[in-house]
């Protein structure tokens, strides 16, 4: 997962940690509230897909982050990850959730991801995703889910260095919105990717403003389509934490595309 917002969730240990004492504690808070699932949760764990999103739905209601953290499988995710994820989820329940349902793997869904030299992979056999939909209109995030010895579970990530020399590219896609309050903008963005020579895609839909980074070789294309609303948008990519492509503040009812020049 990621700490950024977006429903496209890609693990935030390979991107740049924020420094600080405010960040040393949410890392000592997070590590405390995963103590703390490991020293009370005793439930039975979910056996189906329908459980699991029933107890998903209802600890995120009830802003109950451990209960939340406790249906993630942590076989052989890393401590940093475990407090990136913890933090995510304290993320998620406090901006208020209201629903949560199933959805199916999409065909062109990357579970595995590889940069800065190390793959980053699911340690379940993921079959579809939980879809966690903000009261925030048009905000969700979709996070993989999947089975393991006849137990669902909320995917972990875990890793592995292939390359330790290996260094990739921070990539990032912005879009920014102004709309009136009154009748706020929903938009969909996609976009195609490069990581590791393989092409890779994702995609989210969201309200005025959202961001993504992560990392790879470079981005190919992208296009952003205003689904209602009326107001202006603007799209703008970076590599290498530098602006690559900015149309400006548009207003139209036309998508923004990029198209990566040779």
């Amino acid at each position: 997962m990621d700490r950024r917002k977006g429903s496209d969730l890609i693990p935030s240990s390979a991107a740049p940690s924020a420094g600080g004492n405010l960040m040393k504690q949410l890392v000592a808070v997070s590590f405390l509230v995963f103590a703390t699932i490991l020293n009370s949760f005793s439930a039975p764990p979910p056996t189906s897909a329908e459980q699991l999103r029933s107890e998903v739905e209802a600890a995120m209601k009830a802003n109950d982050t451990n209960a939340v953290l406790s249906l993630v499988n942590w076989k052989g995710v890393s401590d940093q990850m475990k407090s990136d994820v913890s933090m995510q989820m304290v993320f998620m329940a406090g901006h208020g959730v209201a629903g949560v349902k199933l959805l199916p793997l999409p065909t062109d869904r990357q579970l595995t991801n590889e940069f800065n030299g190390v793959r980053y992979y699911p340690n379940v056999h993921v079959e579809g995703l939980v879809d966690v939909e903000l009261t925030a209109k048009g905000n969700n995030m979709q996070i993989p889910y999947g089975e393991s010895g006849g137990v669902f579970y909320i995917a972990g990530t875990v890793q592995e260095t292939f390359d330790a020399h290996a260094k990739s590219t921070p990539l990032a896609v912005m879009v920014m919105g102004l709309f009136p309050k009154e009748d706020p903008g929903i938009l969909t963005c996609s976009y195609v990717y490069v990581s590791a020579g393989n092409e890779r895609t994702g995609s989210f839909q969201f309200t005025n403003n959202w961001n993504i980074s992560f990392f790879g070789d470079h981005i190919k294309s992208c296009k952003v389509t205003k689904v209602s609303g009326t107001g202006s948008y603007e799209l703008k990519i970076d590599e290498a934490n530098k602006t690559v492509f900015d149309s400006d503040m548009l207003e139209t009812n036309d998508s923004i595309s990029y198209e990566k020049k040779n």
